[in-house]
């Protein structure tokens, strides 16, 4: 065979090659253009609520006492402080539940009456504060917690909240309700469109949200006797919960 004769084979075989490289390439492209398409998606939305009784009560007490010197306003202080801590341990509330969360000694400025209150006020003296943290799980005890550490020389209550000591199960709970939720109103869409759901693509957790009930204290004048107790009522804890999914739809 000549090499004429070989050439011209190798040169056909080449323009045959590239031929069908140009034939194939269209059809390959709209494959991968197929492939890679996305399908018609719709996204729906679910919410959640669960109320559930707190177990938990926190109450943030103490007192807070005025001197013309620190160390003067801190001894009084102390006293009141130490007569609360009695009153709570007459209530048999576990030390390891009771922590002190502020203490504080600052200057008392103020402007003499009748002064010009020019610049800044001078020291007239010192005051020191003491709040508590008392946890307790008897909730009917917190009013008795209030009432007797007021009658032992508090005069500052910061608040109430009642919460759960574990809260893993509501929030699973509102959880699975927002999935619900959710999946009912894919549906609803779904039919009112005359649409079919064929599978969950993708889902979001939008959050999970502790809220306690709002409760507010605040301190009066005349201090609270046995005879007429601080009326607090815990409420319920609010879970709140979201969820986003994604769908693809025929």
């Amino acid at each position: 065979m000549s090499e004429t004769f070989v050439n011209k084979s190798l040169v056909s075989c080449f323009i045959i090659a590239l031929i069908l490289l140009a034939l194939l390439a269209p059809s390959c492209c709209w494959s991968q253009l197929t492939s890679d398409r996305q399908p018609p998606l719709l996204t729906a939305s679910g919410n959640a609520e669960v109320r559930v009784r707190p177990d938990l009560a926190i109450v943030r007490l103490g007192v807070e006492s005025e001197a013309k010197t620190a160390a003067k306003a801190r001894e009084e202080n102390a006293k009141k402080a130490n007569a609360i801590a009695a009153a709570l341990k007459t209530l048999r509330i576990p030390a390891a539940n009771i922590e002190t969360s502020t203490f504080q000694i600052s200057p008392v400025r103020r402007f003499p009456e009748g002064s010009s209150q020019q610049g800044q006020p001078p020291i007239v003296g010192y005051s020191v504060t003491n709040i508590v943290t008392v946890r307790t799980g008897q909730l009917d005890l917190v009013p008795r917690i209030i009432d007797d550490s007021v009658v032992a020389g508090a005069n500052e209550v910061q608040g109430v909240d009642f919460v759960l000591q574990n809260d893993s199960v509501a929030k699973q709970q509102a959880l699975k309700a927002a999935v619900a939720n959710a999946r009912e109103n894919a549906r609803t869409m779904a039919n009112e469109l005359g649409l079919r759901l064929v599978q969950v693509r993708s889902i979001q957790q939008g959050g999970v949200g502790v809220v306690p009930p709002p409760i507010f204290y605040r301190l009066g004048a005349a201090a609270p006797t046995a005879t007429t107790p601080t009326p607090i009522f815990p409420g319920e804890v609010t879970i709140n919960a979201s969820v986003t999914l994604t769908y693809s739809i025929r």
